[in-house]
Parts: C-alpha cells; structure tokens; sequence
C-alpha cells in the first residue's frame, strides 16, 4: 500500500502565490490611482476608462426603444425592458466620483484583501501560519468581503439615482435596488464571508490552545 505524502508548503509555492498576489495588487493600485486621476478635469471624460455612461430605468411614460420580438411559439414569453443608457459628456467632479465610486469601493475592498493575504503567505514561507496575527487577518479579510458585497451595490444604486436625477432635470433621486439577482447584493460571498470568520475562529482557537499546551510542557 502506498503511504500518503502529506502536503507541504515550499519556496517555490510561495514564491508563484507571492509573485501573483503582488501583480495583483500592482494592477489594482494602478486602476484605483487611474480612476481616482479620472475624477479631475485632467483626463477628458469621452473615450476613456472608467465608463461615462450609466443605465437606468426609463422614466414613468416614456415609449420604447423597440418593440419586443415575437415568440415563435406559445411556451416562450418575451418581454422589453424599458431602460436607457445616459452619458455624460463633460461631467463636473462630483458626477465623475459618483460614476467611479463603486469601482474605487471594489478595488479598496480587493487591495484590502489582498494585502492580508500576502501576509499570510509569508508566514506560511516561515513555517507556523497558526499564529493570532493570521486569525485577524482571516477576520479583517471576512469583514471586507462582506462590507464590500454589502456597500458596492448600494453605492451603484445612490449614484445612478443621483446622476439619473441631474440629468433629466429632477429634483431628489430615484433608488431602484434590488436584493436578489443581477446588480444586488451576492448571497454566496456573504456565505464565503462567513465561512472567513469561521475560518478565523478556528485559527484564534487552535493558537490559543497551542500555546496552553506550549505552557504546559
């Protein structure tokens, strides 16, 4: 019978999730500096990334764009949305922060992220990733996830609402948030985000309980 060969961390494992880890975080710094430029006046607004366009719901009354197409058979059922896509050709500073806000709380939460894991896998490369800082690192990395899962949507839907209203010419803003499905809020990284503290319990617990055993020896 053949004997199981444990896993075990080596140099060079540690030396591919680090090289990732820190191109990862290089690319996002580079697109969160870019989009923060963006919100200036020094770069033009049309052509550029981050998109200067939104897409909202059409107002109350307003035709369609196009009549729906026609199902080739009973059991199908076809339906138009009604929505409309706005753009902002020369935006002031505040509508280019509401355009980008929700990125720029994205790529916080993913640098915030990543960081921590970095961390991690240095301590993995010293041999003893059992150690209190990783257990709050595992928590600061659930609370982000959640936080992000949880604000990012609500910051799209403010700001579509904002932008909506000051270029139609209404006063106050209209909020369409949606808890479940496409643009609201994503059950499984609340669950993933759960799973972290979890995680980091178990890391906070068997620590502690190492180092009562370290005592006792």
């Amino acid at each position: 019978m053949s004997k199981r060969t444990p896993f075990r961390w080596s140099r060079a494992d540690g030396f591919v999730a680090r090289f990732i880890l820190v191109m990862a975080i290089g690319v996002t710094l580079f697109t969160t500096v870019f989009a923060l430029v963006w919100i200036t006046p020094l770069l033009p607004a049309d052509g550029s990334v981050p998109a200067n366009t939104i897409t909202v719901p059409s107002p109350d009354g307003a035709p369609e764009s196009a009549p729906p197409a026609v199902p080739a058979g009973p059991e199908y059922g076809i339906e138009s949305e009604q929505g409309m896509v706005i753009t902002f050709h020369d935006p002031t500073t505040v509508q280019r922060l509401l355009l980008v806000l929700p990125g720029l709380l994205a790529q916080a939460a993913a640098l915030l992220v990543m960081v921590n894991l970095l961390r991690i896998v240095r301590s993995l490369d010293l041999g003893d990733p059992f150690v209190p800082a990783n257990a709050l690192r595992l928590r600061v990395i659930a609370l982000t996830v959640l936080a992000g899962t949880l604000l990012v949507p609500a910051a799209e839907k403010v700001g579509e609402g904002l932008l909506r209203g000051q270029a139609l010419g209404v006063d106050g803003f209209e909020i369409s948030y949606v808890l479940i499905g496409e643009g609201g809020i994503s059950f499984t990284m609340v669950f993933v985000s759960l799973l972290l503290l979890g995680l980091a319990e178990v890391f906070r617990r068997g620590t502690r309980m190492r180092d009562d055993v370290r005592g006792l020896v």
